[in-house]
Order: structure tokens, then C-alpha cells, then sequence
């Protein structure tokens, strides 16, 4: 047996044999060593020093050679995914019968870095038609086969940490905390400027950008909207609390006098409130539209009665608030919700919870009746009521949402709507 100088010479020469050689040749070094012990030329202990030493570098070549040869966006493509399972009930006053549905949604993200700089993503999902506010399929037409659409794709400049500019079809850039005014399935097309300013404890943002609402050869004064939002967030030094609070104006440009927009509620059983003057909005529908949140986070778990065996407890409670008022006219022009949260503050495994409850009302010229919630009354205006949704975490990226809505027409004779959903959310 030997040692020192020689021991280390062997090392030495193994390795870079290793190192020079494919990873696929790494059972040859252990044949090799195995004969150096037999040999006792080395002892178990030094081979197994030289085989993970040697792994470890190869490790390390291999990770080297591929930074060298595969393009950033390769290197940094990230693949995600979810599928949503529903079960629908409808009872709606305004039709002869309930409904019954099964319905199922697919969506499918790509997203990566170009370069230190750019960023870009798109994905895909389905729907029943190019509606913004809904991915739905419905299990029907004898089962044929289904759509699948762009649902978002662009390109983001950072120009710095702090600081970036967005192009294409996008994610909502706006912070929300609800869906009274956007319901979650929008994505905007145009521009969008996203800035952050964080501090210890404070933190500012602001989000701008051009959302393009419709374009014609033979118009030129195409509908757009421009948006600006600036807001303030505040975490306790403990994390036991954070606050986060925002203001966004709206400035709906050349939308009065214009053909009123596509993807309007049904008015079968619904209602298309907006006021319209020979089918084109009386009002441009500027608006003023702050919200706020405030969360708290119990580092001691709550039980909860009669639910505790079940490993059930409270971590996060929290409130929530939105308020909108219509700039350009006086009547029917606002809008408000709250709501509170209870359980944990995100279900992402096995025993987690959240359900929540929420009040609205949203007068029929506050907002555009193209953009609310499609769940709540159609995605109509002029309309109140209350959500109740439970979310129970049955494994991990895997969960049960029971959603129920009780809503109906502020004014007039159409009658309410109670609409109840079962959903078996997966992600990938």
C-alpha cells in the first residue's frame, strides 16, 4: 500500500484521464480502481476519495461544455402548465331550466431569457370562442374535438432590476386584488411599463402602459386605453403583517360614439348595460380606481373547531377592498367590493386552505361591460351580490375549489342567478 506523494501522483493522473475522457467512460475508472485495490496499490478509502473527487469534476466539465454551447434561451426555458377539471350548476331566474355542465380547461406556458436583457414567453389555452374572459371548453358536440388559441405572447426589455418594458399580448400588468373590473382570463394587447422602487420595509411600484381595444382600415380614430397606476407596499420588520395599496386611472380614448366593443354579456340571459345611443357608447368611461389589502400572518397556527383532527388551522387572515368611479358622467357610476380571506395564504400542498367571501355591487356605467368577472351575472353591469370560495390543497400543486356566486341586476326586471363550481385544479 502506499501513500503521500505516490498516492497523490495516482490521483493526479487518474483524474485527468477522467477529465479528458467522455462521461460515459466514468465505469472504466471504476474497474480501474477496483483493480488498484486488488492490486493494493491504493486502499478502499482513496479509491472512493478519487471516484467522487473525479465525478465531481466531470460534473462540473459537463455543466461547462453545455453554458458553452446551448444559446441562453435553451439554457433558461422554463415549461409550465395547469388543467382545470369543472363541474357547473346554473340556476338562473331568467331561463326555464337549470344547467348542468362539465367543462375543462388546458392552458400551456413557454417562457425564457434571449440575452441578459430580453425576456420572452407565450402560451397557449383553451376556449369555445375567442372570448378574453373565458378558457372554458364544455364537454358537448358529440364529442368533437376542441380550440386552442394564443392566449398571451411577449417580449419584455429590462433595462434594469428595478425597471421593464413590455410588448405584445400580455398578462394583466395591473396589481389587482380582485376581479370586479378585470376578470383573471384577460390579457392586454399593446405596451406596458412595469417600475419598482423597494426599500427595508416600503416598497413603490408603478404600472403604466397602452392596451389597443380595436383597429380599422377605415377608422382613424381607433379605441384604446392608456392606464397608469402608481401604489405603495409596507411588510412588518417580523413579516406578522404587510399592506399594499394602489390607484389606477383609466383614459378609454375614442370609445364614446364608437360601435360598441365585442365579447358583451349574453343578452339571453343576461344584460348589456352599458348605455348605448344608436348601438355606440354614450360615455368614453374614464375612470379612477384605487384598492388596498391587508394581510396578516400568525407564526402561532389557530385550530380550527372541529376541523383541527383534520390538520386543518389558520395562519393568514385578510382583507380587501376596491372602489371605481366613472370620470365623465354622474349617473349609474361606480362601483365598490370587499372581502375578507381565511386559512393560509396560498394552497400549494396537502391539508392547506383558503376560503374567502366577498360583496359587490358595480352601477351599469361605472366600468365597460366587457372586462368583469364572466362568473359573476355574465360579466354583466349594473349588478350586486356575493362570492364564496373555498380552495382545500389535496396534494401537492393539486386542489379542490368550490366556488358559489348569489348575484342579480341592480335595476330593472331580470331576476338573479345563483351559479355554483367544482374544480379539480392540477399544475405542472
Amino acid at each position: 500500500m502506499i501513500h503521500g506523494r505516490t498516492f497523490r501522483t495516482a490521483a493526479a493522473l487518474l483524474a485527468i484521464a477522467l477529465l479528458g475522457a467522455p462521461a460515459a467512460r466514468a465505469g472504466e475508472l471504476d474497474l480501474l480502481l477496483d483493480r488498484l485495490v486488488e492490486k493494493e496499490i491504493l486502499d478502499p478509502g482513496e479509491a472512493q476519495e478519487i471516484r467522487i473527487g473525479t465525478q465531481e469534476e466531470v460534473k462540473k466539465e459537463i455543466s461547462q461544455q453545455r453554458h458553452r454551447t446551448l444559446p441562453m434561451w435553451l439554457q433558461t426555458m422554463k415549461l409550465r402548465g395547469d388543467v382545470r377539471l369543472r363541474y357547473q350548476f346554473n340556476d338562473n331566474g331568467n331561463s326555464a331550466v337549470t344547467q348542468h355542465r362539465g367543462r375543462y380547461r388546458l392552458r400551456f406556458f413557454v417562457d425564457s431569457k434571449v440575452n441578459e436583457k430580453v425576456y420572452a414567453g407565450f402560451g397557449f389555452a383553451s376556449g369555445s370562442s375567442a372570448d378574453p374572459r373565458s378558457t372554458n371548453q364544455t364537454f358537448t358536440d358529440n364529442n368533437g374535438k376542441k380550440n386552442l388559441y394564443i392566449d398571451y405572447v411577449f417580449a419584455e426589455y429590462n433595462a434594469s432590476d428595478n425597471m421593464a418594458f413590455t410588448a405584445g399580448r400580455t398578462r394583466n400588468p395591473l396589481w389587482l386584488t380582485n376581479d370586479m373590473l378585470w376578470d383573471t382570463d384577460i390579457n392586454l394587447e399593446g405596451l406596458a411599463l412595469k417600475a419598482n422602487l423597494p426599500g427595508d420595509n416600503w416598497n413603490f411600484f408603478a404600472n403604466t402602459g397602452l392596451a389597443i381595444l380595436g383597429e380599422s382600415l377605415g377608422n382613424k380614430q381607433d379605441p384604446h386605453l392608456l392606464y397608469v397606476q402608481p401604489g405603495v407596499g409596507w411588510t412588518h420588520p417580523d413579516r406578522k403583517a404587510d399592506f399594499r395599496a394602489a390607484a389606477a386611472f383609466y383614459s378609454f380614448n375614442h370609445v364614446r360614439g364608437a360601435t360598441a366593443l365585442p365579447h358583451r354579456p349574453s343578452a339571453t340571459e343576461y344584460q348589456r348595460a352599458n348605455t348605448l345611443v344608436s348601438s355606440r357608447y354614450r360615455y368614453d368611461y374614464d375612470a379612477f380606481s384605487p384598492e388596498a389589502e391587508f394581510n396578516w400572518n400568525l407564526y402561532e397556527p389557530m385550530p380550527v373547531p372541529g376541523l383541527s383532527a383534520l390538520g386543518w388551522n389558520v395562519t393568514h387572515a385578510g382583507v380587501f377592498g376596491n372602489w371605481v368611479r366613472a370620470l365623465e358622467h354622474g349617473r349609474d357610476a361606480e362601483g365598490w367590493i370587499a372581502g375578507l380571506r381565511l386559512g393560509q395564504r396560498r394552497v400549494e400542498d396537502a391539508g392547506q386552505w383558503q376560503a374567502s367571501w366577498s360583496i359587490r355591487r358595480l352601477d351599469r356605467d361605472a366600468w365597460l361591460d366587457t372586462y368583469p368577472d364572466s362568473d359573476f351575472y355574465g360579466g354583466a353591469t349594473g349588478v350586486k351580490g356575493q362570492e364564496v370560495i373555498l380552495t382545500m390543497g389535496l396534494m401537492r400543486d393539486f386542489a379542490l375549489t368550490l366556488d358559489y356566486y348569489d348575484a342579480k341586476p341592480v335595476y330593472g326586471t331580470l331576476k338573479r342567478e345563483k351559479l355554483f363550481q367544482a374544480d379539480i385544479n392540477l399544475k405542472f
